[in-house]
């Protein structure tokens, strides 16, 4: 999934086309940014074709991504901003960004919530957390529900892991756009 856009991305489609492995290079269908970012990321996995991949194995190859796509873009002389919200998964765990390539503006939003299980009570859904088991880990652009104690956001330029056991763990991705200080202006999808 990839909620956002690789800005002029045409500056920078050859490079990462001829980045690409063959194996990986002949199954790209489309002309999407979106398609070919995916496309980037798997071609920075050993063995994409692997049935899982530890957490760790994922974040590297997202976070490889996002810096390919911004060296390239530096290169290009691109000073437009990438928004690069993408989500992940081999079926086991999750790798989810929040991310602009700007020290100024915010990126497109990102929220989780966690626990027991995804309820719905009179037509309203919630997520119920009867002990301190977590066996449910949403993640969505917007809340999907009125109960906002249920909902976190994801910091802006932030990768989510999801662990098989269900482990919720945050990393800033600190990069020449990380800027803890961020104030917060909204960034345009346009």
């Amino acid at each position: 999934m990839h909620n956002g856009h690789l800005a002029h991305f045409t500056k920078i489609k050859r490079k990462l086309q001829n980045s690409l492995r063959d194996e990986i290079f002949a199954n790209i269908q489309g002309n999407t940014d979106s398609e070919w970012a995916f496309a980037l990321f798997l071609n920075q996995l050993e063995d994409p074709l692997s049935r899982t991949f530890s957490p760790e194995e994922l974040k590297d190859a997202m976070l490889q991504t996002i810096a390919l796509i911004n060296r390239w873009s530096k290169e290009a002389g691109i000073t437009k901003s990438s928004l690069l919200n993408f989500a992940v998964t081999d079926g086991q765990s999750v790798i989810c960004t929040r991310y602009v390539s700007s020290r100024e503006l915010e990126a497109a939003s990102l929220y989780y919530s966690s626990g027991s299980r995804f309820i719905e009570r009179d037509g309203h859904y919630r997520m119920e957390k009867r002990d301190k088991r977590e066996d449910a880990v949403v993640v969505a652009s917007e809340p999907l529900t009125f109960e906002k104690a249920d909902w976190l956001t994801v910091p802006s330029n932030t990768l989510l892991m999801v662990t098989p056991k269900h482990n919720i763990l945050l990393y800033p991705i600190k990069d020449e756009f990380y800027n803890p200080g961020k104030r917060v202006l909204v960034a345009n999808n346009a």
